[in-house]
């Protein structure tokens, strides 16, 4: 009976040849920097910082006051927002926007018009989407007689909103002056159009 061999390496063998290529390969690739520690200024770098964002803000703060005394009293409020003045908006391809202070005043001296007026909140999903619509519209009534506008339901507006009766946005008043012709709540354009066709 034969006796089962084994195979053992023999004594003093080299080790295999794929862990010494893996041991040279390390040895050879570059080796990574340690991230340099970002430099802390010095108290007096600190301070000429802060003194150059002074200056700069103290620039801009003189540049805001400028345009707020340009803008008068009537739109002081306005070109602090960023807004453009009265009718700026349309003339830009927007709507322009009323509010309770002006409300009725723009009716009575548009009365030969008819006005859909946009009643939004700045959250309104909807409000939002249906906007541009709103914008073309207002350019294809123009030649009609027929204009589109927008009241913000704010805080600034809430007096006037409540006395309209404006529960939900985005809703839609006609007048013609002071007279409301129709309403309707809903980013519905189409339902939009065929009340404002009903009423032209």
């Amino acid at each position: 009976m034969l006796a089962s061999s084994r195979c053992s390496p023999a004594a003093g063998a080299r080790a295999p040849a794929a862990p010494r290529a893996a041991a040279a390969a390390a040895a050879r690739a570059p080796r990574r920097a340690a991230p340099r520690a970002r430099a802390v200024p010095s108290k007096e770098e600190a301070l000429a910082q802060l003194e150059a964002f002074a200056t700069t803000n103290a620039a801009n703060i003189a540049a805001a006051e400028a345009k707020l005394r340009e803008a008068g009293p009537g739109g002081a409020r306005k070109a602090a927002a960023g807004a453009a003045p009265d009718g700026a908006a349309a003339a830009q391809g927007g709507l322009r926007e009323l509010n309770q202070g002006d409300f009725w005043e723009f009716l009575e001296s548009t009365a030969d018009k008819l006005t859909v007026v946009d009643f939004y909140t700045d959250w309104c999903g909807p409000c939002k989407m249906i906007y541009p619509e709103l914008v073309r519209l207002s350019q294809e009534l123009g030649p009609r007689g027929g204009q589109v506008v927008k009241f913000n339901c704010n805080k600034d507006n809430k007096e006037l909103g409540r006395t309209l009766g404006i529960k939900v946005a985005p809703t839609f008043h006609l007048y013609r002056g002071r007279e409301k012709l129709g309403e309707m709540t809903g980013a519905k354009v189409e339902k939009l159009r065929e009340m404002i066709e009903a009423n032209l």
